[in-house]
């Protein structure tokens, strides 16, 4: 049992107008009390004393000491009281509870703001109704609730429900353990998950989705871009609408590798199982087939088509080159508009043709049209069953005729006819060991490849593929229509992707790295600064190791972080984490939905707190910390001048740890506290002025009543007489007015009590009443039984107010 002990006696001291009282309150009550606690208001305070330590300033409140000195619990809040059945509970060991009913239950646990719930063991819970129950859980946001342990919820109705999971963002949720959410809407469902951007959902096993409405639902799969999806395990999608499936992987906008370990690369590219395809709207229906180039498709099974619009529709077939074909089973055709139709035919160079079975074409606009015919050179022409024509514009119709050189002419059956020139061809293949596929295409660098229409690869080592594609520094790698990697080891993937510097990568359409080791993820995406990160459409990080993640993301200044949609980091070693966040001091930090940390060194933490002030700090939503050195923290709590601290704002209360430990801790005279109409705290030492002189003046008193005590002492024998006589009329007289103080008090029990009536089809009544008689009350309150079909008992009782009387009565009722 813990005990409240309350003083009767006391002492007032009146100065002037303002009446000063000074003095101890002590009376032993059984009221159970918290101990350590503290509330801060602007109204009246009662002060108790006892065995431990507690403090309670504010309307109709109490300072309160009890005696469980090893509980230190804090609770701030309206209606917060100094005992257990308060608003804000903070009855966890070491734990501290502020706002409108907040609970911090658990050991260590921290609970800010209305409603807030910690119950978790060394839990965190900051802002509206946010619920943090996990072991060392954390939950920031108006609604936010991290219910597992270690899990992390950052936002307004964010949940992290897995175990070490992290959710942050309005409605993000993070159910998998060691899963992590950022975005508004995002969801994490599987164990070590992670989805980033708004709507993500990223619900496979180890998965990753990052942009909005990403999803990625296979096991260790990932999805980057807008409504990307990943659907199998282990698949990989990333741009605009892509889709991945079991171990596939889909690059560009609504590029679709959804079958079994296929691979699209470019916008609307779509692949089948163990598919490829390669550039925009490439298509790899058939099994094993590979689409390399701009509208290029392979239907057929093992079929391969390479270059801008190229089609290899023949099994095991292959077409290399914009527009290029490939019709017959096993038939090959390489080059600009080639066309190899017929049966293991081949056809090698811009608009070559080979209908004929086995027949093959070499050159521009050459054609085999017939069994085993073979073309060799610009126009060449080989239209009889075995015949061989080789140059420029040669000609062999006869049968198993020959035509060697420029304009030769084999007409007739085993004609020979030799003579003529040859023009080098379109495509230009210059480097040691390169490869150039394509219209125009252009590969002179050693070891180089160029794969589309004017793709060029010029620099050693390096990989253009896709219409225009243009890779121009060693090992640069561009993947796309109109791609450009001219940073040394730089990568473009993604159609009008940029990669300009050393080890910079771009992936996503118009996305740009053009800093140095910078990475851009996303459509018009820009990582401008060395070594930077932008993720997100539209993302923006153009400063030195500056990170911006989310749609329209910005990160402008040296090590600033902005995440999520929106948000602006934009001062040096700034952090922006929320939706619309912006940190724009130096050193600033803004976390939740449109936090704003404009002042230098200033940390806003809610939903649409400000940190305006030098090194000042906002905790709480819609806190305002606007000057230096100021912190404000609760819901809507607003400090109004430099170095001030404001703890809640309007119709809220604080309360303040150990008072007993901060008395102890004073040093030198003390003065009175004094609170004005706008909550400021100051002191009064005028009272220390009025105790001094006061204490003049009881000297002076004691010497007049020395001389006083003689003449007292002489009537004292006279008032001996009279007082024994007045105190037995005194007690005569207090018993007749206890006598008629009781009959008074059963007057109005009499009159409060009441016989309940039984409705039809009840057995049991109960009825209350409140009675007055000449200035005594009483309370009764009374019952009705059904003992049988036709028989009622009644029976009440009654307690008067002042005194303590109790009366009864009873009665029965039988109806026939």
């Amino acid at each position: 049992m813990r005990y409240n002990i309350r003083n009767l006696a006391g002492l007032t001291v009146s100065v002037s107008a303002t009446a000063l009282a000074i003095g101890s309150v002590m009376a032993l009550t059984a009221t159970p009390v918290a101990a350590e606690e503290c509330f801060l208001d602007n109204g009246t305070g009662d002060i108790f004393t006892g065995f431990g330590s507690g403090v309670l300033v504010g309307n109709e409140g109490n300072i309160v000491s009890a005696a469980d000195a090893d509980e230190s619990n804090s609770n701030f809040g309206t209606t917060a009281t100094a005992d257990t059945t308060g608003g804000a509970d903070g009855s966890g060991v070491n734990s501290l509870a502020c706002g409108t009913d907040s609970s911090a239950s658990g050991d260590r646990a921290t609970a800010i703001g209305t409603q807030a719930d910690a119950s978790g063991a060394e839990a965190t819970a900051v802002g509206i109704n946010a619920n943090a129950s996990g072991v060392s859980s954390v939950a920031i946001g108006t609604t936010a609730d991290a219910s597992a342990a270690r899990a992390i919820a950052i936002g307004e109705d964010s949940t992290a429900s897995g175990v070490s999971s992290i959710a942050v963002g309005e409605a993000a949720t993070a159910s998998g353990a060691q899963s992590t959410v950022t975005g508004a809407d995002a969801q994490a469902t599987a164990d070590r998950a992670t989805a980033n951007g708004a709507n993500s959902t990223a619900s496979g096993v180890e998965s990753t989705a990052t942009g909005f409405g990403a999803l990625a639902a296979g096991a260790a799969s990932t999805a980057n871009g807008f409504n990307s999806t990943a659907g199998g395990d282990n698949g990989t999608a990333t741009g605009s609408f892509s889709q991945a499936g079991e171990s596939s992987a889909a690059y560009g906008t609504n590029a679709n590798a959804s079958a079994q370990n296929s691979t699209a690369l470019g916008g609307f590219t779509s692949a089948g199982i163990a598919g490829t395809a390669v550039g925009f709207n490439a298509g790899a229906i058939g099994t094993d087939s590979t689409a390399v180039g701009t509208f290029s498709s392979a239907t057929s099974t093992d079929a391969t088509a390479v270059g801008a619009r190229s089609n290899a529709d023949g099994e095991d077939s292959t077409a290399v080159g914009s527009e290029a074909s490939s019709g017959g089973a096993r038939s090959t055709a390489i080059g600009t508009e080639s066309s190899a139709a017929g049966l293991s035919a081949a056809a090698l160079g811009d608009s070559a043709n080979a209908s004929g079975f086995g027949s093959t074409a070499l050159g521009v606009g050459s054609t085999a049209s017939d069994g085993s015919a073979v073309a060799l050179g610009r126009l060449a022409n080989a239209s009889n069953l075995g015949a061989l024509a080789i140059g420029p514009i040669s000609n062999a119709t006869g049968f198993n005729s020959i035509a060697l050189g420029g304009l030769a002419q084999a007409t007739a059956d085993g004609a020979i006819s030799i003579g003529g020139s040859n023009a080098g061809p379109l495509t230009n293949a210059s480097g040691v060991d390169a490869v150039a596929i394509g219209s125009g295409a252009v590969a002179s660098g050693v070891n180089s490849i160029a794969n589309g229409r004017t793709s060029n690869a010029s620099g050693d080592t390096s990989t253009a593929i896709g219409n225009a594609a243009q890779a121009t520094n060693t090992d640069a790698v561009a993947i796309g229509d109109q791609a450009a990697a001219s940073g040394l080891n730089s990568t473009a993937v993604g159609s009008e992707s940029q990669a300009t510097q050393a080890g910079t990568s771009a992936y996503g359409w118009q996305a740009a790295a053009t800093g140095v080791r910078a990475t851009a993820l996303g459509h018009l995406t820009v990582a401008s600064g060395e070594r930077s990160t932008a993720v997100g459409e539209g993302a923006s990080a153009s400063a030195l190791t500056s990170t911006a993640i989310g749609n329209l993301a910005v990160a402008s200044d040296e090590d600033a972080v902005a995440v999520g949609d929106a948000a602006q980091a934009t001062g040096f070693h700034s952090t922006a984490i929320g939706g619309e966040a912006v940190a724009s001091g130096v050193g600033a930090q803004a976390f939740g939905w449109q936090a704003s940390a404009t002042g230098g060194q200033a940390t806003a933490l809610g939903r649409q707190a400000s940190a305006a002030g030098f090194q000042s700090t906002a905790l709480g939503q819609s806190a305002s910390a606007g000057f230096d050195g100021s912190t404000a923290v609760g819901f809507g709590a607003t400090a109004s001048a430099a170095n001030e601290v404001a703890l809640g704002g309007a119709g809220t209360s604080v309360r303040i740890g150990d008072i007993a430990a901060s008395t102890a801790a004073q040093v030198g005279a003390t003065d009175v506290m004094t609170v004005d109409a706008n909550g400021v705290v100051g002191r009064d030492p005028t009272v220390r002025t009025a105790i001094a002189t006061n204490a003049t003046n009881i000297g002076v008193n004691a010497a007049n009543i020395s001389t006083n005590m003689t003449n007292i002492a002489s009537l004292q024998s006279l008032t001996a007489n009279h007082t024994a006589q007045i105190n037995t009329l005194f007690g005569q007289t207090a018993a007749n007015s206890a006598a008629i103080d009781r009959t008074n008090e059963g007057v109005a029990m009499a009159l409060a009590m009441e016989s309940p009536m039984l409705p039809g089809d009840t057995n049991f009544a109960m009825s209350g009443g409140v009675g007055y008689f000449e200035n005594q009350g009483a309370g009764t309150i009374a019952f009705t039984a059904r003992v049988g079909e036709n028989a009622a008992f009644s029976a009440g009782v009654g307690v008067g107010f002042d005194s303590g009387e109790v009366g009864a009565r009873g009665g029965f009722q039988i109806a026939w």
